[in-house]
């Protein structure tokens, strides 16, 4: 656990609560340990945490009832497939060939991820792509 936990934490009735992590800083939220990530990452990563950090046990897992089993490896199933026209307009987008506009979480500072496009991935890999910080001091198991 974070030694600077007390930073995500307020006091309520005497007891501790988590902070909301809307009225918290960037910077607040990197120093608990916290990564810039997708919330499909996001649950990824929990996923992951479940399963005590195995990508197999991931792909295997049988808890269907669970609300982010559909997303367990990282890709949304009820994204509807882009078509041929849409895909190769997109392509292009991101190859620098037509200029867009920036989008607002672009003006805002939000990540934009075009670095990774391109670059074929295992979804049965670990994250190695993500800081060690990331997953280290998971313990495992269902939370």
């Amino acid at each position: 656990m974070s030694q600077h936990r007390h930073i995500g934490l307020e006091r309520l009735d005497g007891e501790d609560i988590g902070r909301d992590p809307r009225t918290m800083s960037a910077h607040e939220l990197e120093f608990l340990g916290h990564a810039r990530v997708s919330p499909l990452r996001a649950l990824r990563l929990k996923c992951l945490d479940c399963c005590n950090g195995s990508a197999k046990e991931v792909r295997l897992c049988t808890a269907v009832d669970c609300p982010s089993w559909p997303f367990r490896m990282g890709k949304n199933p009820w994204r509807r497939p882009l078509g041929g026209e849409e895909r190769a307009k997109r392509q292009a987008r991101f190859a620098g060939k037509i200029t867009v506009a920036p989008s607002d979480a672009q003006k805002t500072g939000g990540e934009f991820g075009a670095p990774h496009l391109g670059r074929a991935r295992d979804p049965d890999a670990p994250t190695s792509a993500f800081p060690a910080s990331v997953l280290d001091g998971n313990t495992g198991g269902a939370s």
